[in-house]
């Protein structure tokens, strides 16, 4: 009997030691989990917190960069006076003033000059036009591409007298010189265009380089129908929208200055 009580006595000892065993491994588990939990709130909150930051970041930058994309296209569409001598004007709306070298223009704007007045204006991408004496046009805020900072087009209207146009070599085949809807585009070169509003006639000289000249009227103007190339030491006259065939050109009669 006593060996029986010994032997029931060595199975409870064994069954609460397991059973403490079982429960010190539940605990242990438990901690496990909990830690586990609070290991993954705290790599959650920080992924959270640097995302935010990112977002941050990323927002910041995109705004500064809409920032510098609009400040350089702004700065695309100034041109400037580089040259003003005797009485020079211009205006943008309103009464005429006086125009002086450095001036800086950045939308449409209108210039002429007296019997004594010189004037230049440089466009953005040093495209240059030189208005005669007696004479007047007009500049237009160049025309910019949609997506990016680059001058698709610029454009001046010769209202009356004569301007000499410079084309540089980033400006070629960039800017329209236009008179009674006739345009001269240059790829390069040298080259003037004349305009007697009185009479509605005018003309395109080239000295060097080459001019493509056409009529932006609703007839098909222009020699044969078809935009006319004149080269260094021809000429085109036109009137009414019709450009006459390329004749050559005594250079030697225009100031190139």
């Amino acid at each position: 009997m006593a060996k029986q009580w010994h032997q029931l006595e060595r199975l409870d000892h064994k069954s609460l030691k397991k059973l403490q065993v079982e429960r010190e491994k539940n605990v242990l588990n438990q901690k496990s989990d909990s830690e586990k939990k609070r290991v993954l709130v705290i790599v959650g909150a920080v992924l959270f917190v640097l995302l935010a930051i990112a977002g941050f970041v990323t927002v910041i930058m995109n705004r500064a960069a809409k920032k510098e994309f609009q400040e350089r296209r702004e700065e695309l569409y100034k041109s400037t006076v580089i040259d003003a001598r005797g009485t020079t004007l211009g205006r943008s709306i309103g009464e005429w003033e006086k125009i002086k070298k450095g001036t800086v223009i950045n939308g449409d704007y209108s210039f002429k000059t007296e019997k004594d007045g010189f004037l230049v204006v440089e466009l953005q991408l040093k495209n240059q036009v030189k208005l005669a004496s007696v004479s007047e046009m007009t500049v237009f805020k160049p025309e910019l591409d949609d997506k990016e900072n680059k001058v698709n087009k610029e454009r001046v209207s010769v209202n009356r007298g004569e301007v000499t146009v410079a084309v540089s070599p980033d400006g070629r085949e960039l800017l329209e010189v236009e008179a009674n809807r006739v345009v001269a585009l240059g790829a390069s070169g040298l080259y003037k265009m004349l305009y007697n509003v009185n009479k509605g006639t005018g003309e395109v000289v080239v000295k060097n380089g080459l001019v493509e000249v056409f009529s932006r009227s609703g007839e098909a103007g222009g020699f044969n129908g078809k935009r006319v190339k004149v080269s260094g030491f021809y000429k085109v006259t036109f009137q009414n929208g019709q450009i006459s065939n390329p004749t050559q050109a005594s250079i030697i009669q225009y100031d190139w200055r």
